[in-house]
């Protein structure tokens, strides 16, 4: 009896909350979820002074969860059709990036449930519950998965408090685009740094600072204006391709092929690809300094498969501290298309599927350094945004090499402190998702940043937000 009244409870936190947040288009109070959700409330710290940071237990965890994944759905009603980072809008944006990701087992992507705002909304009241009932029909059946769980345990936790990877990219999506939209051009200005040329570019004009001597990108081909590319059989001028260098106003960025560096290249294939790290930095606006207000959320290696191209195809090995743990496969939710697919990811995985090498218990030096990098280049380049996934190389004859930052981006199945996010993630909502000030000491911190002035104080760099 206890199990069906908290499936009842979360089904009325459901739906008091999506009918409150559709009535209102997403202008509800955060507060007003808390309430429905009975979160803990801003009395647990102090946004502004703390002086002692409480412990939530785990139920209090839980439900405070619960109110900020709910509320990050509101915000995308809210944002509809705001403005993007990178797109016109945040439903143009959706609909880009959610092509290729599956409702798993159905084959239906969810770009289109963004087809039209009304369309997402039905969706969510009328089948998403049921959707949930049947995954947490299989979770219950996988060990991995279940965790001795009863199936209206799973299906409580899975309608208002998911855990798997895609709810929490939806929620950190959702946050750095409420933060884009509500913060002020100069800090607007950093987000451009998710566009490939822009990150590379701004990296080549501080590699002669000292004080970005710990950041390294990785090399660019700068010398030559314009390659071409020949088939060496196909005829008639359709095997040839020219790429103009974006450094010589192109757009293409012409690079040589990098690979691992002999440490991750004993625990891959030998045909495998450049395996990353994926870093997720964030900004942890309680923080009292600023020296501690960018934080490493996880780290995950990406052990790449053999013959591929890319780490886009790999075992995600969450890293805990500089070892590698038990990983994940999200295939489950790669699967467009035709019917029949995996409902569940292979989670558990200890060895690579293609050469039977035992991966998890691994140590890797090179993930602490990794780590290390990322926060610095939170801290220098895009100080203001809340979260970051940051691409990082360990290749041969180049050691570590920043690839890329991906604004809106997952924990990869990682391993992190679900206690630490989610008072992240309440912060941010409780203050319009703007960061709060910091105490007084902010003002001793005077660094290096991406303002032609080179100040963290300055107005494109880490200060009270209007």
């Amino acid at each position: 009896m206890g199990q069906v009244m908290a499936a009842l409870r979360a089904v009325t936190v459901y739906y008091r909350s999506m009918l409150m947040m559709v009535a209102a288009g997403g202008h509800h109070e955060f507060d007003a979820l808390r309430v429905i959700c009975n979160a803990p409330r801003v009395d647990f710290w102090s946004k502004y002074e703390r002086k002692q940071e409480s412990i939530m237990t785990e139920d209090e965890v839980s439900r405070l969860f619960a109110a900020t994944y709910l509320h990050s759905i509101g915000l995308m009603f809210k944002l509809w059709s705001e403005p993007h980072y990178r797109a016109d809008n945040l439903q143009t944006d959706l609909i880009n990036n959610l092509q290729n990701i599956a409702i798993p087992g159905t084959g239906i992507p969810v770009s289109l449930l963004c087809s039209h705002l009304r369309i997402l909304q039905a969706y969510l009241l009328l089948v998403h519950p049921l959707v949930v009932a049947i995954s947490a029909l299989f979770i219950s059946k996988s060990t991995e998965h279940g965790k001795n769980r009863s199936v209206i345990d799973i299906f409580a936790d899975e309608l208002i408090a998911p855990g798997h990877w895609f709810a929490l990219w939806r929620m950190n999506s959702v946050l750095v685009a409420a933060h884009h939209h509500n913060s002020r051009p100069a800090v607007k200005e950093q987000y451009k740094y998710e566009n490939k040329w822009d990150f590379l570019d701004l990296m080549l004009r501080k590699r002669s600072s000292s004080s970005w001597s710990e950041l390294k990108a990785t090399p660019v081909i700068e010398d030559i204006r314009e390659l071409v590319c020949k088939h060496k059989n196909i005829e008639g001028g359709m095997g040839i391709h020219i790429f103009k260098n974006a450094l010589h106003g192109g757009d293409w960025i012409l690079q040589k092929r990098l690979y691992n560096d002999a440490e991750l290249q004993r625990v891959l294939p030998s045909d495998a690809p450049l395996s990353t790290y994926r870093v997720i930095t964030m900004l942890d606006p309680t923080a009292e300094t600023f020296e501690d207000r960018h934080i490493a959320m996880t780290t995950v290696f990406r052990a790449g498969r053999s013959g591929k191209d890319t780490d886009h195809s790999s075992v995600l090995m969450p890293v805990d501290g500089d070892t590698l743990m038990p990983g994940k496969m999200f295939r489950n939710w790669y699967q467009v298309g035709f019917a029949g697919k995996p409902v569940l990811s292979s989670a558990g995985i200890t060895d690579h599927p293609d050469t039977g090498f035992k991966l998890a218990g691994v140590r890797l030096a090179s993930a602490s350094s990794a780590t290390s990098m990322c926060i610095e280049a939170h801290r220098r380049m895009m100080p203001n945004v809340p979260a970051i996934g940051w691409d990082v190389a360990m290749a041969d004859g180049e050691g570590a090499v920043l690839l890329e930052a991906n604004l809106s981006c997952n924990l990869f199945g990682g391993v992190y402190d679900k206690s630490k996010y989610v008072r992240i993630m309440d912060t941010f909502f409780a203050n319009n998702c703007k960061a709060h000030p910091l105490s007084t000491k902010r003002a001793e911190a005077k660094e290096d940043s991406t303002s032609e002035s080179d100040d963290y104080s300055s107005t494109a760099g880490l200060t009270t937000q209007s």
